[in-house]
């Protein structure tokens, strides 16, 4: 008894669209995800002292911006915080993000008690990691 192979050949008209889906949503989910992190640094309203040098740093996981207003507000993630709201929630951070690092973005008019301030509620939570944001100066002719 012979038994014969059936082959079928599938004839496919037009373009496969399921892969197509898959690279859009990949390639959303990228642009996504890369948008929330430029959107969580900057705070609008502030500009940045200059130094000669500044310099660019690298992200590092867990890293948190501090936000000083030169009304001497304190941004953390678009709210507005207390000192006694900021240290709780440095004590958090510490807890689970052991090592983790705290740029403070302060405006170039802001005033220096509250940047010590955050400092010391840095200090307090044990975070030791802790730097400030300066735009580099750009070069005279």
């Amino acid at each position: 008894m012979r038994f014969a192979r059936q082959h079928r050949i599938e004839e496919t008209e037009g373009i496969p669209f399921a892969p197509l889906i898959d690279i859009v949503f990949i390639t959303l989910v990228f642009f996504m995800t890369t948008t929330v992190y430029a959107v969580i640094e900057s705070e609008i309203g502030i500009q940045l002292p200059t130094a000669n040098s500044a310099m660019r740093s690298e992200r590092a996981r867990g890293e948190i911006f501090i936000n000083l207003r030169n009304d001497g507000r304190i941004i953390l993630n678009d709210r507005e915080m207390t000192i006694p709201e900021l240290q709780d929630v440095l004590h958090r951070v510490a807890e689970y993000f052991p090592g983790g690092a705290i740029i403070i973005r302060g405006d170039r008019e802001a005033m220096l008690g509250r940047a010590i301030e955050v400092l010391n509620c840095c200090r307090n939570a044990d975070i030791q990691n802790v730097s400030f944001a300066a735009l580099p100066e750009e070069k005279r002719k």
